[in-house]
């Protein structure tokens, strides 16, 4: 049978073609152009990057301050990200040669007959924003002398740097008890591997290690910058440093992430799927942990890890839970506090745990002390969480070291 010959020559089918792909093209981009007027009207969402131009001028000032000033309380540490620099004497805080927060020193030996507690956390286990006397280990050490009680809090901090400061740091002083602080805002910082993508304005300019689970193994990844000059070439050459500075750091990747198409719908729409459905925010949308983040995830594992170390060196591991100042807010009107969901996980398999609200609630049942304005505990609320703190130990007979000892012999890892 003859060839029918096509009435269109093969530079007319070309053509053809690409006015059928731009149409195409065309109508995509006009679907997700409503998508985006869909998002924004019914569910408040919209894509706006935050300008990494913006973060370049909130950044400069503290840390140029950081890298001018030999004698700030807070000190880069290559290990940490940072820690307390020793032997000073700030508005912050007071620390000893050691680099803890105190006004004394301490043997690596416990002194005998005394329980001694490490405690390892953040700025609330630190007792940022009140004075040398008035912290709450140095309450719950007026309440039970027999109690020794050292502070191991890092403002700034999470518990990742708490498990890595306890490795180098606090085991060696081989405590009795180990406290691990959780304050509620913690889990965002698991997820962060460079302070100012979470915290733009923070008096804390620098990186740090973060925890991450590849599979179920759970891996440690270094700190990204590690030492003073690489900070200078940050200060000289942000453009080349933040983008490697958010490789692994949740906030840059969601706040700070741009590119050449996002004068596109699609991209712009694409980008808002992705990160509201696909990559699962932190927070649940009742305003409590969401246990499918990775940030819950990470952190439900770096506390296991903590746990199970302090028990395998023969400490007894407790867990300390700090509400924020909201969260009291809501268990004053019977909601569940942000960080129910990890409380109910750790309590259900078996960990020793600490809720801070409970005391709280004890001694404050009307909330007074969260209606102030406050970030950090107040000295009331340091005085508040040392009873509670020391109504837990006494009740499980924790504040002599016979009693420590008969637990530590009861008591294993729980149940992942």
């Amino acid at each position: 049978m003859p060839k029918v010959a096509s009435p269109f020559s093969t530079r007319q089918k070309l053509l053809f073609s690409l006015v059928l792909l731009a149409g195409c093209w065309l109508a995509v981009e006009l679907a997700c152009a409503a998508g985006l007027w869909a998002l924004a009207r019914y569910k408040n969402l919209e894509y706006q990057p935050r300008l990494l131009a913006e973060l370049k001028r909130a950044l400069q000032p503290p840390l140029a301050r950081q890298l001018a000033d030999p004698s700030t309380y807070i000190l880069f540490d290559p290990d940490l990200g940072w820690t307390i620099r020793p032997d000073s004497d700030k508005a912050q805080g007071r620390s000893n040669s050691q680099g803890l927060r105190a006004t004394r020193e301490y043997s690596l030996e416990p002194p005998p007959g005394k329980v001694r507690v490490a405690a390892f956390g953040d700025s609330f286990t630190h007792a940022s924003n009140v004075p040398a006397g008035f912290t709450w280990e140095e309450r719950l050490e007026e309440i039970d002398p027999g109690l020794e009680v050292m502070n191991f809090g890092i403002p700034g901090a999470d518990i990742g740097q708490g498990l890595l400061r306890y490795r180098r740091d606090g085991a060696r002083y081989r405590p009795t008890i180990v406290l691990i602080g959780f304050m509620s805002e913690n889990i965002n910082r698991m997820v962060n591997a460079f302070r100012p993508f979470y915290f733009p304005r923070s008096s804390i300019a620098f990186s740090k290690p973060r925890f991450a689970l590849e599979g179920d193994r759970l891996v440690l990844l270094a700190n990204p910058i590690r030492s003073l000059a690489q900070y200078r070439e940050l200060l000289r050459d942000p453009d080349r440093w933040l983008p490697r500075l958010g490789e692994h750091d949740y906030f840059y990747q969601r706040s700070f992430r741009r590119s050449r198409g996002d004068f596109l719908p699609s991209v712009r729409f694409a980008r808002i799927i992705e990160d509201e459905y696909l990559h699962d925010p932190v927070f649940a949308r009742d305003g409590t942990y969401n246990t499918r983040s990775e940030a819950y995830r990470v952190s439900l594992r770096v506390l296991d890890e903590f746990y199970r170390e302090a028990l395998a060196r023969g400490s007894l591991p407790i867990l300390v839970m700090y509400p924020y100042r909201s969260d009291i807010l809501r268990r004053r009107d019977g909601k569940p506090v942000s960080y129910q969901p990890l409380l109910d996980d750790l309590r259900r398999r078996g960990y020793r745990v600490v809720d801070l609200a409970d005391g709280f609630a004890r001694y404050d049942p009307e909330a007074t002390m969260a209606r102030k304005d406050f970030y950090h505990y107040p000295k009331r609320g340091n005085r508040m969480a040392a009873l509670w703190l020391h109504d837990e130990l006494a009740r499980q007979g924790l504040t002599r070291p016979a009693g420590v000892r008969a637990a530590i012999a009861a008591t294993r890892a729980p149940e992942p």
